[in-house]
C-alpha cells in the first residue's frame, strides 16, 4: 500500500496593520515572524518598526500551534501576558491576540491566531471607540455609519452593538437566521467580552480592543464531521440482527473535515451509506453518535438555525410543472427570503442566480416541464441558490444526463464552488469527471470511510489508474484500508 502523507490542518493569522486587515496563512510547521528586511530567514515580513528583524516564531508540534518570541526589542503581549524571549512556548489557542507595540503605543502590529484557514477570506475592521456613537447595526442595509454585509441571509437590520457604560453589548432584532456568540444561539442582550467571536450565517465578527473585526462572506463553510456512526433496526433474517441488540451499522464511526468552498465527490458501492452519510451532514436526519460542525457550530443542536443556510436538492426534483423557470424561482425567492427582502432585491438575487448557472432568458421564460433534462436539473440547482447558501448538497446530480451536459453541469457545479465560494458537496456514481473535484470521499460497505483526498492521492495510494477499480479494492480490502484512514489520516 502506497503510505499518503498524513494531512495537517494549516492555521491563519488575520493581522491588523495601520488601520488596514490583510490574512497570513502559516504554510510551514515553523514560521519567523519578522520586520520586512533582504533577510530570507523571515517567513511572514510585516512592514512596522515595532517589530524586529526576527521577532518571533509561530511553531506546530503535536497538532498545538505556540508563539516563541525571538528576544525582540519590544517583546510580544499574547493574550495581555508580556513575553521577551524568555525561552517558553507559549500555546496558542482560536482567537488568541498576539500584540507587538512599543511603550508608547497603543498597539502596533495585532494578530488574531485561528486554527481555521482564513486566509482567502476578506476582513475589515470597524472602530468602537473612538467616540463617534454609541450605537452601530450590521445587516444588509444598516444605517451609514453601520456594518453593511450585502448577503441576502442577513436580515436588512441583523442586530445592533449599543454601548452601556463602558461596555458594549450585542442584541439581535429577531433576525430570519439568528446570531451566534462563541458558538452559541443568542436572543437577549450580550455584554461582549475580550476576543468574543460573533458569527451571522458565515460571517465572523471577532471583538478585541474596542474593535469589530469582521469578514465579508467570500467563502463557503467549513464542515467538520466528527465520528458520525447510524444504526437502524434491521429484520430478522438480516446476518446482523443478533448483535449490537438487533441494530444495523450503516455508517461507521466517519470522520473527515471539507474545507470551504471545496468541490467534493461522495463515492462508493451499493450498501456503502453515501446517501445516509449525506442526509446526517446536511441535517436532514441525525447521527446516532457523533456530531457535525457547520463553522464550529453543531448543527444537530442549532439545526433550526443553520438549516436556512444548507441547499439541498435531492436526486429527483421537486420542480412544479406548469408554470415559467422564472415564475419558480420568483415563488421560491419570495419564500425562502427573509420578509424585509424587498422586490428589487429578489429580482436582483434571481438574476444573479441565473448568471450563476448560465440559465438563459430563453429558459427562464419555459414551463418547466418543456425544458432539457441538463436544464431542468440546473432549474433545481437554482431554487437552492436563490437563498444564497454559503453551502451546497446534491445527490446524483447527473443521473440521466448525456456524456456532454454531464461535463457541463460539473463543470458548473465546480464554479459554484471555486468562483462563488460555495462548498459544494456530491454524491455521484458517473467518474467521467471525477478529476474536477477536489476531493474524493471514497465509501465502503457498511458505511465505512476508506479514503479522503484529491484524485491524485486515491490513484496513488490505490495503484489504479482507473477510478472504476478502486470500488473492487475497497470491497474486498475493506477493513484494511479503514483500518489506514482511521490511522493516517483522521486528525
Amino acid at each position: 500500500m502506497a503510505q499518503i502523507a498524513k494531512r495537517t490542518k494549516k492555521g491563519s493569522l488575520i493581522i491588523l496593520i495601520k488601520g488596514q486587515v490583510f490574512t497570513e496563512k502559516l504554510e510551514k510547521d515553523n514560521n519567523v515572524l519578522g520586520r520586512i528586511s533582504n533577510t530570507s530567514d523571515v517567513d511572514i515580513k510585516l512592514d512596522s518598526p515595532v517589530m524586529s528583524r526576527i521577532h518571533g516564531t509561530i511553531f506546530k508540534e503535536n497538532g498545538c500551534y505556540y508563539y516563541l518570541d525571538a528576544g525582540s526589542t519590544n517583546g510580544t503581549f499574547v493574550d495581555g501576558k508580556y513575553y521577551q524571549g524568555n525561552g517558553t512556548p507559549v500555546p496558542l489557542l482560536e482567537g488568541s491576540v498576539i500584540e507587538i507595540r512599543s511603550r508608547n503605543e497603543q498597539f502596533g502590529v495585532l494578530m488574531i491566531f485561528s486554527m481555521f484557514d482564513y486566509s482567502r477570506q476578506k476582513w475589515n475592521v470597524r472602530y468602537l471607540e473612538d467616540g463617534m456613537t454609541n450605537q452601530v447595526y450590521i445587516g444588509r442595509s444598516a444605517a451609514p455609519d453601520g456594518i453593511s454585509i450585502p448577503s441576502v441571509q442577513l436580515s436588512r437590520q441583523h442586530g445592533v452593538f449599543n454601548r452601556t457604560n463602558e461596555t458594549w453589548v450585542y442584541q439581535d432584532l429577531n433576525s430570519k437566521n439568528g446570531t451566534f456568540i462563541n458558538r452559541k444561539a443568542v436572543k437577549g442582550p450580550v455584554v461582549l467580552k475580550e476576543k468574543d467571536i460573533i458569527q451571522i450565517v458565515n460571517i465572523k465578527i471577532i471583538y478585541t480592543r474596542g474593535m469589530l473585526i469582521y469578514n465579508l462572506p467570500n467563502s463557503g463553510c467549513e464542515l467538520r464531521i466528527d465520528n458520525i456512526s447510524k444504526l437502524v433496526k434491521c429484520p430478522k433474517t438480516d446476518s446482523a440482527y443478533k448483535q449490537n441488540n438487533h441494530m444495523k451499522c450503516i455508517l461507521d464511526s466517519v470522520s473527515v473535515t471539507i474545507e470551504p468552498s471545496e468541490f467534493v465527490a461522495v463515492l462508493g458501492g451499493s450498501g456503502a451509506g453515501k446517501t445516509t452519510f449525506l442526509n446526517c451532514i446536511n441535517g436532514y436526519e441525525e447521527a446516532t453518535s457523533g456530531a457535525v460542525y457547520m463553522d464550529g457550530i453543531n448543527l444537530y443542536t442549532h439545526k433550526a438555525q443553520l438549516k436556512k443556510q444548507i441547499g439541498y436538492v435531492p436526486q429527483e426534483d421537486l420542480l412544479r410543472n406548469g408554470i415559467s423557470v422564472k415564475q419558480t424561482l420568483e415563488f421560491i425567492a419570495k419564500m425562502r427570503l427573509p420578509k424585509d427582502v424587498n422586490k428589487e432585491e429578489r429580482e436582483q438575487r434571481i438574476k444573479q442566480t441565473f448568471e450563476m448557472l448560465a440559465l438563459d432568458e430563453k429558459c427562464q421564460a419555459s414551463d418547466v416541464k418543456k425544458v432539457s433534462g441538463g436544464q431542468r436539473k440546473r432549474v433545481s440547482i437554482a431554487s437552492e441558490l436563490v437563498s444564497d447558501p454559503p453551502i451546497l448538497f446534491l445527490d446524483e446530480p447527473t443521473s440521466g444526463l448525456d456524456p456532454e451536459t454531464e461535463t457541463n453541469l460539473i463543470s458548473s457545479l465546480r464554479n459554484l464552488a471555486h468562483v462563488h465560494e460555495k462548498t459544494v458537496i456530491v454524491i455521484t456514481h458517473t467518474l467521467k469527471n471525477i478529476d474536477m473535484f477536489d476531493k474524493i470521499l471514497f465509501f465502503a460497505p457498511g458505511g465505512k470511510l476508506c479514503f479522503a483526498g484529491t484524485p491524485e492521492e486515491a490513484y496513488e495510494l490505490f495503484h489504479v489508474k482507473d477510478m472504476t477499480d478502486i470500488y473492487k479494492i475497497v470491497r474486498e480490502h475493506t477493513a484494511e484500508y479503514d483500518l489506514y484512514y482511521r490511522q493516517n489520516c483522521v486528525k
